[in-house]
């Protein structure tokens, strides 16, 4: 009878078009490729706002009734954050797709979340600027990346933050601005104001504290010149200290040290199957500036026993620069059914260690189509690197399934006791308050604080 009542009031709030119980409008939003870690659940209800003040009185509703709310900005969602475990009203926010703003003068863009990179990226592109964006397909929600700090084509040298302010529906409906627009509304370009950064709060946090519905972003200038280089090597030991140096020495925008098996090179190009050391490196900047770049990662290329890769038809030049600028143009991965990752920040000279240990493991439970990659980011202090061991599987394999989820727990323990910073994203399968002492505790009791009735997305981080 309540859910009965709860859908009224919505159909009121969004019209009978943008509101559904239907089973086979749920379907969808029920499972993601992680379904092996985090049980496949239909939300009770579809609601889909176009403006603020209707997501406003959704959630007010949702908080008298107790009811949860999962927000979804595009549905390009993966591990589990976008399923309503315990139900409720599942928010699609993907009418909401306005760019309210490009401003020149300022380098920002102010979006709604169901905005997407690729929508983006050509409005950005008549005025000659740049979008940060990362390996993932170009219907991928701009806000919801960055409020999740995503892995960057430019990881290495602009680092992961690109999100300036951002306006939050609170759960009890209320709206907060961050930054300095919570100042001047008519100002919103810079996150410092008379307080604490309030919009780094909630990135991390998956749809846990409130519902964003704007953010002013940062835009770049696009370099005169986008080198794209590929360098093979006879082991990832022997890339380690390469990207240390390069790093260290600001020579490239992108530096991603990676490894194919065979199994997962067969997947890749239905040909090659040997394992496979590479580099990608990506220099910017103007002409000059990057033949003197170039240079010098020559040497460091030849000192440390690696050898450039001419372009060919699987490594196309062309292609990877509209990797850098544009999109993800190949997720052939997929082709293998279902691709594991378990993704983290660690410290680069760690790297062969993480690789080693996972790659193990991976061959121990039966899993050959591996894939690992290190990428080092911006600020480098502490040798700050994304890693990610990957691995190809079927999940429509019930033996595979079982393999997977052991993999992952003894991954997960694997990797804690070698040394890692922490993971790279809240994902309910690995993150523990239990092992974040006092820092976990407080951020519980920020949840508590900003959502006592615990209404938005529960069951993800923090538990």
């Amino acid at each position: 009878m309540k859910a009965k009542k709860i859908e009224r009031e919505l159909v009121r709030i969004l019209g009978e078009d943008n509101v559904s119980s239907d089973v086979g409008d749920l379907i969808p939003y029920e499972r993601d490729d992680q379904f092996a870690f985090i049980s496949p659940h239909r939300p009770d209800i579809v609601a889909r706002p176009s403006t603020k003040e209707e997501v406003q009185e959704i959630l007010k509703l949702a908080d008298r009734h107790k009811v949860p709310v999962v927000p979804l900005a595009s549905g390009i969602n993966r591990k589990g954050l976008c399923i309503a475990s315990k139900g409720g009203i599942l928010l699609d926010l993907r009418r909401m797709n306005r760019i309210l703003e490009i401003n020149e003068e300022m380098m920002t863009a102010t979006i709604e979340p169901g905005v997407s990179f690729g929508q983006l990226v050509e409005e950005a592109r008549k005025v000659g600027f740049r979008v940060i964006t990362p390996y993932a397909p170009s219907t991928a929600s701009v806000l919801a990346n960055y409020m999740l700090r995503g892995i960057y084509g430019t990881a290495t040298r602009h680092g992961i933050d690109h999100l300036i302010n951002i306006e939050v529906v609170l759960p009890d409906g209320t709206i907060l601005q961050t930054g300095s627009a919570a100042f001047n509304q008519s100002l919103p370009y810079c996150n410092i104001v008379n307080g604490p950064d309030l919009c780094k709060l909630f990135q991390a946090n998956p749809g846990t504290l409130g519902v964003i519905t704007k953010g002013v972003i940062r835009l770049y200038e696009m370099p005169e010149v986008i080198e794209p280089l590929i360098v093979v090597y006879p082991d990832y030991t022997s890339m380690v200290e390469p990207s240390i140096e390069m790093t260290r020495r600001e020579l490239v925008a992108s530096c991603w040290p990676m490894m194919f098996t065979g199994a997962a090179m067969k997947i890749l190009t239905n040909s090659m199957n040997e394992d496979v050391y590479m580099m990608w490196l990506y220099l910017e900047g103007d002409r000059e500036q990057v033949e003197r770049d170039k240079e010098t990662v020559e040497k460091i290329t030849e000192r440390s026993g690696g050898f450039f890769l001419p372009d060919t038809p699987m490594l196309n030049r062309d292609t990877m620069i509209k990797d850098q600028i544009w999109e993800r143009t190949s997720v052939s991965g997929w082709k293998g059914g279902n691709m594991y990752g378990c993704s983290f920040y660690g410290v680069m000279k760690l790297a062969t260690r993480y690789y080693e240990a996972t790659r193990k493991i991976s061959e121990r439970h039966g899993f050959d189509a591996f894939h690992y990659e290190s990428v080092p980011v911006a600020p480098f202090h502490g040798q700050l690197t994304y890693n990610d061991p990957c691995i190809f599987w079927n999940g429509s394999n019930t033996e595979e399934i079982k393999e997977i989820k052991e993999l992952h727990e003894e991954i997960k323990r694997s990797l804690i006791d070698i040394g890692i910073y922490g993971w790279f994203r809240p994902f309910p399968s690995v993150v523990d308050l239990s092992k974040l002492g006092r820092y976990g505790e407080m951020w519980k009791k920020i949840k508590g604080l900003i959502d006592p009735n615990s209404i938005m997305n529960p069951g993800k981080p923090p538990l």
